[in-house]
């Protein structure tokens, strides 16, 4: 049931001329509850048409005919006057009155931007929304691998293989050394070569020279 006290809007505008109001009044969730239908220096019969007119919609609306059904039913009626319209930002032309009636309701009431010739920038409040769920991608995370503690025996062993790898080359090094003393350089592939004995050996390829 409306309440005594309602919200609602009113549109004045001209049709072909004629200067038509157009006033609401709403239930407190918003939705249409009633219309009324007014327009200036017109004849009474007219103006009383259109005044009945305006109360079978809205027992209509409050008896539960919906909106969309008044409106798919009357835009696009077409008589006299008919033509240009002066005043609404979306709607430019109209069929009759009640084609205006109709289409400035579906816009406002049900977002109906198919009915009018400009198109709202921004949507209508009452207007039906869809929820767009935005899906944010992240990328993969990469799982840490732990890695175990060293322990001081573990560094200690690590050490001591260290040194005895070091302490091993050190030794090889001297002993090459000694053997090569002024050896000289193999004449197969320029390797240099070590003391055998009264003969130089290429450790390379293995060739023998200066043997005596």
């Amino acid at each position: 049931m409306l309440p005594e006290r309602r919200q609602g809007w009113t549109q004045e505008a001209r049709v072909a001329g004629h200067k038509v109001y157009l006033r609401t009044g709403e239930y407190p969730d918003g939705t249409l509850g009633e219309v009324f239908i007014d327009i200036a220096k017109e004849g009474a019969t007219l103006k009383g048409v259109l005044g009945c007119f305006a109360i079978a919609v809205s027992k209509g609306l409050q008896y539960g005919v919906p909106l969309e059904e008044f409106v798919d039913t009357f835009t696009f009626q077409t008589f006299e006057p008919r033509g240009m319209v002066e005043g609404h930002e979306n709607i430019k032309m109209s069929n009759s009155i009640i084609d205006y009636v109709f289409r400035a309701l579906g816009l406002e009431y049900l977002n109906r931007t198919d009915i009018v010739q400009v198109p709202p920038k921004k949507v209508k409040k009452a207007a039906l929304t869809e929820d767009v769920q935005v899906v944010q991608k992240t990328e993969p995370v990469t799982p840490v691998q732990k890695t175990e503690p060293v322990t001081p025996v573990q560094k200690t062993e690590v050490e001591q293989s260290t040194q005895a790898v070091a302490n091993s080359v050190d030794t090889v090094q001297e002993v090459l050394g000694d053997m090569m003393g002024d050896a000289p350089a193999c004449d197969d592939c320029g390797h240099i070569t070590v003391r055998n004995g009264s003969c130089y050996k290429c450790l390379n390829c293995g060739n023998s020279l200066g043997c005596s």
